[in-house]
């Protein structure tokens, strides 16, 4: 029988963090075990700061999986009939992590891929400021990619201020929902001459299908509007791409599905994460070996992290270890 136990637990910044509307101070997550046979996997769900999804709702959402596992429920079933998607997260990826010790067998095998990186390439973020204070954010930066948070004010000032502070840095642009496509548009030809990458849900979902047969200079990808991989039929006549986070799709389950669908229907791939320690980029490292950007960034904004934590060197993510995850 599989047994599942879980925690709530507070992760301080090291620093507020501010994106177009909210700012945050510590992160809610919440950790899975599962142990069966004397061994044992674990995840992380994190409470989304941008959805409607509360910290309650995940852990009822674990209660319930874990009575059903008592009564003697199919493990796979069980977490497939989570709807909080942070909270199968947590259990989906501590379902793969027992498996994989289990088995004796890396995630990677698991997962039939082939074997992973041993180190991928991660942005870092440059949280909303005054024009100075993200140049000079960036500027201290030993991250070759920036991703820029933006909102609908002081579009240019703070683009420029990065861009002047970082002339070799290859950056992406996260709107966050805030802007209209009069900004977009207006903003298409500044953001083409500062070589921005990719600009990542510039508008609400919903108001996206302004999108469709949108003529710009910057890719545009999905983060918000896409959350599984049945949502890639409708995006990919909207946008370039799409960011893959497992807290949204619900686990690396999901997540790879995503990323195979998007793949299929010609879009590129980024992953990101709510932030979160080590146990939240573990998994996603997974999809971060899959992808064209890397968004895993959140245990550098933390105090401090799980132990073993991942390690980040020169802008770069080492691969995990056994013994945090896989």
């Amino acid at each position: 029988m599989t047994r599942l136990d879980y925690a709530i637990e507070s992760w301080p910044l090291k620093t507020p963090f501010s994106f177009a509307g909210h700012t945050v101070r510590a992160l809610e997550a919440l950790r899975v075990t599962l142990t069966r046979d004397g061994h044992a996997g674990q995840g992380e769900g994190l409470t989304p700061i941008v959805f409607p999804v509360s910290m309650a709702q995940m852990e009822a959402a674990v209660i319930a999986a874990a009575e059903a596992l008592d009564r003697g429920e199919d493990i796979d079933q069980v977490c497939a009939a989570i709807d909080v998607m942070p909270a199968r997260n947590a259990v989906d990826c501590a379902l793969w992590d027992l498996r994989a010790k289990e088995s004796g067998r890396s995630i990677w095998a698991l997962a039939g891929l082939p074997d992973a990186p041993a180190r991928i390439e991660v942005d870092q973020t440059i949280g909303l400021g005054s024009p100075d204070e993200m140049g000079r954010w960036a500027g201290t930066s030993g991250h070759r990619v920036l991703k820029i948070k933006l909102d609908a004010s002081q579009i240019g000032a703070r683009l420029e201020a990065v861009r002047a502070a970082r002339p070799d840095a290859e950056l992406i642009v996260d709107a966050n929902q805030s802007w209209s496509v009069a900004l977009l548009t207006e903003n298409a030809d500044l953001m083409q001459r500062l070589n921005v990458r990719m600009v990542e849900q510039p508008l609400p979902p919903g108001v996206d299908r302004q999108l469709a047969g949108l003529s710009l200079p910057v890719p545009i990808y999905a983060d918000e509007s896409c959350h599984v991989a049945a949502d890639v039929d409708r995006l990919k006549a909207l946008y370039q791409g799409v960011n893959i986070k497992l807290d949204k799709t619900g686990g690396l389950t999901e997540a790879l599905k995503l990323a195979r669908a998007a793949r299929a229907a010609g879009m590129g791939v980024m992953v990101g994460c709510m932030s979160g320690t080590s146990l939240s980029m573990a998994p996603a490292y997974v999809i971060g070996a899959l992808s064209d950007w890397a968004d895993l960034d959140g245990p550098l904004q933390l105090q401090s992290d799980r132990s073993p934590a991942m390690t980040y060197e020169n802008g770069h993510l080492t691969r995990f270890e056994p013994g945090l995850w896989g």
